[in-house]
This record gives C-alpha cells, structure tokens and sequence, in this order.
C-alpha cells in the first residue's frame, strides 16, 4: 500500500520543466517560458496547462517586438494555445480573460469585451477581471465613432453595455441622454455606475455633485473588486508609495481610508462644497482621453529610453493607456511653457519640472507617437534647467522623470485670478486644558471692481482642520454678499484644539466669478498648559476696543492687521497675553515688558528698542495691549518682539511677529 501511495504522489508532481515554466511566467521571464515550454510541449502537445502558459508568455512576449511581423506572429501563436485550451475546457482557470487580454493587444476589443463578459459570468468571483473588462469598455469607446459604438453595445447582453452607451452619448456631449441611461441602470454594479455619474457631473459643471457621487461611491466599497474598479479612475496620478500602500490594504475600511485620503490630501480648498482638485482631474482625463491615447506597447524598438525600466518608477506603466505627454498632463496639466520643434519640450515652472517628447527615429523615418527622450532637439530653455551637454540632460531627465512620475499637482483655470488674502494665525490658552487658534484673513474687495460684472459679489470664506492623515476634525464655511469695490475686510476663524500637528487650509473665492487664493500649510498648535511663565503669539491690529476692567479675551476686540502692512505715523497696537506669573507676598505680580524692532535686512541698522515699562497686577495671567509708536523707524520689514520678565523669580520669556512699515 505505502508503494502505490507513493507512485500516486509522484503522479501529481509537476514535471521540472513544467514547474520552472510556471516561475519563469510568474517572474515575467517570457522568453525563458517560451523556450521551456516549446520543449515540454514537444513531448506532450495535449497538455492543457502548458498551452494556457505559453499562451501567456508568447502575448507578453508580443509586447516587445523587434519588427510588426514578428509581433503578428507572436500573437498568433498566442491564440492558437488560447484556442486549443478554451476547445478542451473553456471553464479552465481564466483562459477566457487571458485571451481577452490578447484580443486587446490584437486591437479586438469588441472581442476583447466578448470574452471578458463570459469569464466574468463563469467565475464573477474573479476580482481582477471586471476592472480590467471596464477598461475595455471604456478603450471602445473612446477609439469608436459614438454611432457605431452605441450600435454594437445595444447588441450585447452584458449589464456592462449600458452603462458604455451612456458614456457614448456624453462624448458627443448629449448630457441628458447619458443621465437618463445611468438613471435606469439598475442592472450594473454600483461602483462602475457611481463612477459614471460623477464623471458626467463634472463633464456638466456640476462639481459639488461630482463629488459626492465620488464620495458615495467610496463608502460604497463592500467589497475588494470595488476597491480595484475605484483605483482604475485615479491609477494615472497615484504616487509610487500610493499604490505600494494600496497593494497591501486588507480591510475593506483601510481600502476607504485610503480613497478618502487620496482626494483630500489633493484638495486645495477643502472647505469648499466640492474637491477642486477632483473636478480637474476628470477635466484632464477627458483631454487626455480626446488628445492623448496610446494603442501600441512601450518597446526599445520604439524608443529605447523608455523601455528602460530603470528610469520609471512603477507609475509608468499604470499609465499605459496615455502617450508620454497624456502622462504628464493628467499628473500636472498644461505646462507653464513649451517649445515646439524637431522635438516638444513642456516646462513646469513652480515645480521646476521640464519634460522632451520626440518620435523615435530609425534612419530617415520616424514615428508618430512622440516618446519621452533624455535630451531636447531644436529649440529649448536654459541650459540650467535642461542641461550643460547630452551626459548632464540625460542625468537631469532622469531626475524630471522620476519626480514628475512620482508627483502631481493642482491646476486652476488660466482665467481665475489669485487675489492677495493676507492672513495670520494666532494661538492662546483656551478652555479645558486646549488652545485657542485664530485665523485672521484680509479679502480684497477693491480688486473685484477690476472686472465687469453685478454691483454686488456673494464671498465665500472657508477653513478647515485635518489631522497629519488627513481626518477631518473641522471645518467653518461663509457666505457674504458685498458691494463691488468696497473697502477690504477683515474676518476670522477661531477653534479650540489639543497640541498636535495638524493640516490647515483658507481659501476665499468670489463665487460665479474669478476671485480666488486657497492656503494650505502645516500648523504645530503650542501648549499653554505647562507651569512656568509663557507667552501667547503675538498680533498687530489697527485699533483695540476694550471693555471696562478688562480681564479674560472675549472682553477686548482687536481690529487685527493680517498683512502687518503699517503706515509708519499710524502707532500699531500689539497684543498678547502673559500666563502664569508668580505672585509676591501681598499677592500681586510684578515683570517687565521690553519691546524691541529688528530689521529683516541684516544690513540695516540694529535692532531699535522701542519702550520698557514694569507693571504690577493682582492677574497671574494678565492681557497685555499697547500702541507702539514707530515713527523713528525707516520703511522697511521688521520683527517686533517683545519681551517679559517676571521680577518675581527673574524668568523672561519673548514672542514676536513681522511687521511691513511704508
């Protein structure tokens, strides 16, 4: 018995060459699989699996031809180990999708999608085979007349086809029509369909329900194969840690975690009603999707630079169904600058990005797709930013590339203007052991007179309060109707917050119009509960109303300066606030306050000491709030500091803050 039990055993043992066949595809080694698998094959023709695998490897190995004939050849020999498979066993593993695979390379794709609707139906547990059908769908679509393509999709059973003769419909601009399909569908999946409906709201210029279509499509993810069809609309401008981040997501909640950071870690102004960056996205792709497709494979035999895996991070490839220049414009939109000759260079100014696309050339004749190339042709900028001579442009094309590939940016429409909204942020003992934090913002209404339009503009304010992963802790948006032209005006926020690091932004915009400044930065929010003395921030304001006897903060009302711009015979007034002093045996404080103005210019004059005085109060933590006469000063940018003694126990501490005298 234990004889026949081993002679079973190693019945099913895979033959070696077979085994190695099976590394060399799973390792991407498709030469090698093929050679082993012309062998194995020669003493076994009917073997099932090493059809299935070499039909893999020859379709991939069709990817890098030397030669189109060659290519043809390839492919061909790919689908005849496809056919031979689907005759014997059509249900086995997913040879229906890999040749649908092939069908794309082949630019079948109404075959493509024919066969991927049945591996879907076969084995619908197959997560990775609906993203990918989409995106046959979706490559129809856009390469076929709409008329032709609504045709054929009507003709198909799939609960796909719907949902692509809707898009047809919105590529020929037919809104409404496309609505009314995705409306009905109620047969396809609710990701996909979700997906469909903010893209077309965008494409109406509708973003605030764009994006809460996207945001309903995100909670919506139930299930892994939701999470990969959601990855497919935002593959082209993920970052290499994104998607190795993405790869290694577990929980269903993590794969929501992580789309919801995706966007409003991108978002300028995330206070607005919708995500600005989102809404250019899909911009972008319907660009990308009219200007910018690619069909053929990324070989040396069409450019050797970009065949050269070394130079790409993985994004690259992620990006396949675009050109090289349809790569760079969906991650950062229209260059700065371009130059157009034997080759295209496009520049990128605030990141300092520039980027070279020529076709690839054998002899007299070229291409006409044009490939990233390491050096620029004809006419280009200055040698500083594309290179000394071809060895430093080749290094510094590397650099763009790997940067440009890795990164991507925000892009406002070339008619909004970026008004200049001043702001400062101030922070101060709050209730319950937090901090209180200001934001003081300056709008400049007297710009809007600039443009034509109704006596009045509706302002709209906003700011917002994420943590370092991007969870939103608050957020305050307001709406205020004011006349064209009128005087600037100053505003606040203002929230309590424990001592954390935390992502804030501003923005103020004038709705149905051109107006606009969105902030972010990082803000580290101060302690003011240890014991010892301590300083608030400091801030400057035109004027000061204080109640009688005032002691706590909401008793003095600062007409705050956010741009600390300063007429030198106006006197500033500075406030802050003094926390903990130590009282002396009759129970009163007593410190010193010393003010002192040092030029931002080093080559200046030294630092001006503007007044001291010693006080004494019966208030462990007093206000402090003086107009500080600065006639003596010159024009020019300052800090003014000041500085606090306790006369008790000799501590001194400063605060400061810069301040623009004209």
């Amino acid at each position: 018995m234990a004889w026949c039990f081993l002679i079973l055993l190693l019945s099913q043992i895979p033959p070696t060459d077979l085994q190695a066949a099976r590394q060399a595809v799973a390792s991407q080694e498709y030469e090698r699989a093929v050679q082993l698998l012309d062998e194995f094959l020669e003493s076994d023709s009917n073997h099932i699996e090493g059809h299935y695998l070499r039909g893999i490897a020859l379709r991939e190995r069709g990817r890098s031809p030397t030669l189109k004939n060659r290519l043809q050849r390839l492919l061909a020999r790919s689908a005849a180990d496809f056919e031979f498979v689907v005759a014997q066993d059509s249900a086995y593993q997913d040879v229906l999708f890999q040749y649908a695979i092939l069908k794309r390379y082949k630019e079948d794709l109404e075959g493509a999608i024919t066969l991927g609707e049945a591996q879907l139906k076969h084995q619908p547990d197959l997560d990775y085979v609906l993203p990918r059908l989409l995106s046959f769908y979706w490559r129809y679509v856009v390469t076929t007349a709409p008329e032709k393509a609504r045709l054929w999709l009507r003709s198909q059973s799939g609960p796909l086809a719907p949902l692509f003769v809707g898009r047809a419909y919105e590529r020929q601009g037919m809104y409404d029509t496309a609505e009314a399909i995705y409306t009905e569908d109620e047969d396809t999946a609710e990701t996909p369909l979700l997906l469909a409906q903010a893209r077309l709201s965008f494409a109406r210029m509708r973003p605030e329900i764009g994006t809460e279509t996207i945001e309903e499509a995100i909670s919506s993810i139930d299930a892994k194969v939701d999470a990969l069809v959601f990855f497919e609309e935002i593959k082209t401008i993920a970052s290499p840690a994104e998607v190795a981040a993405f790869e290694r997501i577990e929980e269903l909640e993590e794969y929501r975690k992580f789309f919801r950071v995706f966007w409003t870690s991108r978002d300028p102004m995330p206070a607005a009603a919708y995500n600005a960056r989102m809404a250019e996205h899909y911009r972008r792709l319907r660009i990308a999707e009219q200007s910018f497709l690619f069909n053929g494979f990324r070989s040396w035999f069409r450019s050797a630079f970009t065949h050269d895996e070394t130079y790409f991070p993985v994004t690259y490839q992620l990006s396949s169904d675009f050109n090289d220049r349809g790569i760079i414009f969906m991650r950062h939109g229209e260059p700065d600058d371009y130059t157009v000759g034997e080759a295209n260079s496009w520049l990128y100014n605030d990141s300092l990005l520039v980027f070279h696309f020529a076709p690839t050339c054998m002899g007299q004749v070229c291409g006409v797709t044009e490939h990233f190339v390491p050096s620029p042709v004809g006419p280009t900028f200055e040698p500083a930013l594309v290179g000394l001579d071809a060895l430093d442009a080749e290094r510094k094309s590397a650099d763009y590339l790997v940067h440009g590939l890795s990164t991507d940016r925000h892009q406002w429409s070339s008619d909004i203007r970026h008004w200049e909204v001043p702001y400062v942020v101030g922070a101060f003992r709050g209730l319950d052991g937090r901090t209180l934090v200001e934001i003081y913002y300056e709008v400049p209404l007297h710009e809007t007179a600039r443009v034509r339009g109704p006596d009045s503009v509706v302002v709209e304010t906003g700011f917002a309060i994420h943590t370092d992963d991007w969870e939103r802790i608050n957020y305050a948006r307001k709406q205020s109707q004011y006349g064209r032209g009128e005087k600037p005006f100053v505003d606040r926020f203002q929230v309590d917050l424990s001592t954390d690091r935390f992502n804030f932004s501003l923005h103020a915009r004038v709705l149905d119009g051109v107006h606009l400044r969105a902030y972010r930065f990082d803000y580290l929010v101060p302690r003011y509960t240890d014991s010892g003395l301590q300083l608030s921030d400091m801030l400057l304001a035109d004027s000061i109303a204080v109640l009688p006897d005032a002691v706590e903060r909401d008793e003095v009302i600062l007409h705050v300066n956010p741009s600390g711009q300063f007429e030198r015979s106006v006197a500033p007034f500075v406030y802050f606030e003094i926390y903990n002093l130590t009282r002396e045996p009759d129970g009163q404080t007593r410190y010193r306050i010393a003010y002192t103005l040092t030029p931002a210019d080093a080559g200046q004059e030294e630092a001006i000491t503007l007044q001291t005085s010693e006080q004494r109060s019966t208030d462990t933590s007093p206000l402090s709030y003086v107009a500080i006469d600065l006639g003596e000063a010159s024009d020019g940018s300052y800090t003014i500091e000041v500085e606090v003694e306790d006369l008790v126990t000799g501590m001194a501490v400063r605060t400061g803050r810069a301040l623009h005298l004209k």
